[in-house]
């Protein structure tokens, strides 16, 4: 019977080419546009599951409190906090501290190409204490997680980067081959692990490089990250814990307070007390790759709202190519009228019709989905710059999207057919003879569907073009915004700077005397980075305007007179900072001014900024 059904369809097809042309092509711009946003919210939404017990994970983050109402969320915490956790602290089962680091340079040693045993700069490298792989779990290729980062000295390499190092050789004969970071710090490897984003993982942990939390004292790099100091709040130093069995998030966090007050209570003398605070709270796992407040190592961020924003759109499209399915399907009932009648004429019920009708859709809705999945790569393509780079068209080659566009395709037909199959099934033989396929009351019912969903069909259209231009113009408008400053034919080139080196690295001063010479360079300087960047320095500043002392934090940059010649920024007031090697003056603006409590922000020049022995010129 089935069989039947089918072949009945694709007559029907093969005799109306254009109308089922046209109906397969609309379904497919759906379905596809909804294939490529599943593909995108599926994998933002899948982060860190597949982590063992992760709904027990969480990341101790901080909130720091300043003189002016300032506050600032950090992701650190202070470099002695996590053996004090450790050891005070109940209803934990394990916590793990490990320490971000920047770029830096990898000499293997023992390589039979020494100009290929170097590696300038490499990323995702942190130094970690030996509770981490049991916090995280990793499968291991060679090595022990209990013992490999024990010891001072040693390091743990993910499968890529240990392939990158060692081409393929075996990963137990890795084991004791000697590192050495930035010329100074050698070290052995303890162990080979595999990549946690392997497999097609979503996660944030992109780590290819663990480095003994050891090294840090042993060399004396303890001292950079904050040393033990407990005011010093650094978002380097992360700190994950992993709760016992019915402990609650609540519970933990109740004990932070003791902890401040025990280790970092406020001195008698200290004329800033109770002027800071901090307080520290759980992150879970699952909410590091959506919350903004806090950063991810580096990593990209998703927002949920903006996902379910897409869902929507998904949603939309969707609907767009059922009502244009239905309508085109009930506009041509009249031609299929005369095969209706003869069909019940002929002994066929109306559940008999209705399944030939669904058949007849769901052929259709099939075929779209098969155009679909040719058109995807192209979308992909196209909206490569949007979508997550581990999102492409091999991701559709996985059980859950083949369930998910089996349910997809079952869902439309229904959605598309079964109206329009009601209507056809509703005619009967005797008026189809007569050529009368409608009563009166019946025909406006009909009308007045149809109508509905056209004027439904053309709204969300509308809608969908209008968000389209409102978008493309607040894109316009960032792009194009005066921002006070120049930001075209600039390149900014960051040098490295060496925490290991005794004394001061001297090399980019050398650089910048060469690029002064290439007379293709209109302008150069040092300084720190872009002006709309957001690697700032953080630090409050007290400034007696007059009538009161005012203390504010504030945001800081580096730069000379010719970082402000190198942007084109405009001096409204005062004069540009005289050359030094030491810092003399600040140049401020006009909101800092405003929040200083200067009604005429050229008032602030000449103020001196207490404590800092500098003034604003």
């Amino acid at each position: 019977m089935f069989k039947n059904y089918i072949t009945i369809a694709f007559r029907k097809f093969s005799r109306n080419k254009i109308f089922s042309l046209i109906n397969i092509l609309g379904l497919s711009i759906g379905i596809s546009a909804s294939l490529v946003i599943y593909l995108v919210v599926q994998h933002e939404f899948n982060y860190e599951k597949f982590q063992k017990d992760g709904d027990r994970i969480y990341r101790v983050v901080s909130v720091i409190s300043f003189p002016g109402d300032a506050v600032f969320k950090n992701s650190g915490v202070p470099m002695p906090m996590p053996v004090a956790l450790r050891n005070e602290f109940t209803g934990l089962e394990l916590t793990t501290h490990f320490v971000t680091s920047g770029e830096q340079k990898v000499r293997v040693s023992g390589a039979i190409d020494p100009s290929a045993a170097v590696f300038k700069k490499q990323e995702n490298i942190i130094y970690a204490d030996q509770f981490y792989f049991s916090v995280f779990d990793y499968e291991w290729l060679a090595g022990s997680k209990q013992v490999a980062l024990k010891e001072p000295l040693t390091v743990v390499l993910t499968e890529s980067r240990a392939k990158a190092y060692f081409g393929d050789r075996n990963p137990a004969d890795i084991i004791g081959q000697k590192l050495t970071y930035n010329d100074t710090i050698t070290v052995s490897v303890s162990g080979i692990v595999k990549d946690l984003d392997a497999h097609g993982r979503a996660t944030d942990f992109k780590f290819k490089e663990f480095i003994s939390m050891g090294t840090i004292t042993h060399t004396g790099l303890k001292d950079h990250y904050g040393g033990d100091e407990w005011g010093n709040v650094n978002s380097d130093s992360q700190l994950f814990v992993k709760l016992s069995k019915n402990t609650t998030k609540a519970q933990v966090e109740a004990q932070f307070p003791g902890l401040w007050k025990k280790y970092n209570a406020p001195k008698k003398d200290d004329e800033d007390a109770g002027k800071y605070s901090t307080v520290n709270s759980l992150q879970p796992l699952r909410d590091l790759h959506f919350n903004s407040d806090y950063d991810t190592f580096g990593s990209r961020q998703a927002d949920k709202q903006t996902l379910y924003g897409l869902l929507a759109v998904a949603a939309f499209l969707l609907l767009l190519g059922c009502i244009n399915f239905i309508n085109l399907t009930t506009a041509q009932s009249a031609l299929r009228a005369k095969e209706i009648g003869i069909r019940k004429t002929a002994g066929s019920s109306k559940k008999q019709l209705i399944i030939q009708f669904l058949s007849e859709t769901f052929v259709l809705t099939l075929f779209a989905t098969i155009v679909s999945l040719a058109i995807s790569p192209w979308l992909l393509h196209i909206f490569g710059d949007f979508i997550p780079p581990e999102v492409g068209f091999f991701s559709i080659n996985q059980p859950h999207v083949w369930l998910f566009l089996g349910l997809l395709t079952v869902v439309v037909a229904c959605l598309a057919g079964f109206y329009p199959a009601l209507v056809l099934t509703r005619f009967q033989p005797v008026n189809v003879l007569k050529s009368q396929l409608y009563s009166g009351s019946s025909r406006r019912s009909k009308a007045w569907l149809r109508k509905t969903l056209t004027i439904t069909q053309f709204v969300i259209a509308q809608f969908l073009i209008i968000a389209t231009l409102i978008v493309s113009k607040q894109i316009h408008y960032s792009l194009n915004k005066d921002m006070g400053y120049k930001k075209d034919a600039i390149v900014t080139v960051s040098t490295p700077w060496d925490f290991y080196a005794a004394k001061e690295d001297r090399r980019r001063f050398a650089l910048l005397e060469i690029l002064r010479s290439i007379t293709d360079i209109e302008n150069v300087s040092l300084g720190g980075s872009a002006p709309a960047s957001n690697n700032t320095s953080s630090t409050t500043m007290k400034v007696n305007n007059g009538k009161e002392i005012v203390e504010k934090m504030v945001e800081v940059k580096n730069g000379g007179k010719d970082f402000f010649d190198v942007y084109n920024m405009k001096l409204k007031y005062g004069q540009w900072p005289q050359a030094s090697d030491t810092v003399k003056e600040y140049i401020i603006n006009e909101t800092f001014a405003r929040e200083l409590g200067f009604s005429k922000t050229e008032e602030a020049v000449g103020h001196f900024v207490e404590g800092h022995s500098k003034k604003i010129p």
